[in-house]
């Protein structure tokens, strides 16, 4: 496989030439890959500082891209966590727990020194990679594989826009179970219809509704599935536009919400950083406006943690108040922040 260079991998994010967050996961290890395998660094440091200069330059070109970043802050841990083995094993030293290690001050930003040269850590690192690529490749499979315990016989689900893991969820607990799912179209570019088209070859019984039918069908519902871009900091997800007024009809009518994500999805960056773009797809074709009018789609909807019941991972259950815990597990605190 030829080599994939920082600025082709950039190129590719740019021009939207990955279908899903999976992809861009793979091809962000993939990149890790090359550079661990083919960069000249000798130390430690020489390593982190290349592979923070990546998630820099992705974060600082397209701060919506978040799943790359996130691969970058898991191979950093990587790299100090095989760092701190080696250096111990070698010199007999023994390194801070994980309790101890989330006491450092994420706010400082230096990543830790790594100076000795240790020639096993290029090779402990690209194991240590291939096991996450491993994971992720499985993640799908992993997740859909609880379908059938979450989901009983003749119950209303309601899902909205186009998933693919969530497609994968129902498709598998149908082979089980009898369920009636609504999904709700997500204008204006109408993700819903190619969900339910899926659903309905795949012999479950689905109704697709108009995102204003949300709040009035949401009373006959029994659980909300839907699945996610991002699962932030404080326990929220930014996910597909619409997933707001789902979320805050299901809180009302006490509808559980269950929101399907792998772990490489669990992000460290803040609720607040909603992204914006330029778009004419809002304007029916053949319709002329005065360039003097701005149109604005919003790329994303936030929903807090207050209106998300759980989380299913690959891993586990896992409920907003404890995503804290897995963000310490994913990332080391030095790398907070990019």
């Amino acid at each position: 496989m030829a080599q994939l260079s920082e600025r082709e991998f950039i190129d590719k994010l740019r021009f939207e030439k990955y279908d899903t967050e999976q992809a861009k996961a793979e091809e962000s290890l993939y990149l890790m890959e090359c550079i661990v395998g083919s960069v000249h660094w000798k130390t430690g440091s020489d390593l982190l500082n290349l592979l923070r200069n990546v998630g820099t330059s992705v974060q600082a070109k397209m701060p919506w891209e978040t799943t790359p970043c996130n691969m970058v802050q898991r191979v950093i841990k990587i790299v100090i966590d095989e760092y701190n083995t080696l250096r111990g094993e070698n010199q007999g030293v023994e390194y801070p727990s994980l309790s101890q290690s989330m006491l450092v001050d994420p706010a400082c930003g230096d990543l830790p020194k790594c100076t000795e040269v240790i020639p096993e850590l290029q090779d402990r690192v690209l194991e240590a990679i291939a096991e996450q690529k491993a994971e992720i490749e499985q993640s799908q499979e992993l997740i859909a594989a609880q379908g059938v315990s979450k989901i009983h016989n003749d119950e209303v689900i309601m899902t909205c826009g186009m998933c693919p893991l969530v497609l994968a969820f129902l498709t598998k607990a149908a082979k089980q179970r009898k369920f009636h799912v609504i999904v709700a179209e997500c204008a204006p570019k109408y993700d819903g219809h190619p969900m339910a088209k899926a659903l309905c070859t795949a012999g479950i019984q689905t109704t697709l509704i108009q995102d204003s039918a949300v709040f009035p069908i949401m009373s006959r519902v029994n659980k909300v599935i839907i699945g996610t871009k991002t699962v932030v900091s404080n326990g929220g997800i930014k996910t597909f536009v619409g997933a707001a007024s789902l979320a805050s009809a299901a809180k009302f009518y006490s509808v559980p919400l269950y929101v399907c994500t792998p772990t490489y999805k669990f992000s460290l960056m803040g609720c607040e950083e909603i992204s914006h773009e330029s778009s004419t797809s809002i304007i029916p074709k053949g319709t002329k406006f005065s360039p003097s009018v701005n149109t604005a789609l919003t790329k994303l909807d936030y929903v807090p943690p207050e209106n998300v019941t759980s989380f299913i991972t690959n891993n586990r259950g896992i409920a907003p108040s404890y995503v804290y815990r897995q963000l310490s597990e994913l990332y080391h605190p030095t790398s907070y922040d990019l």
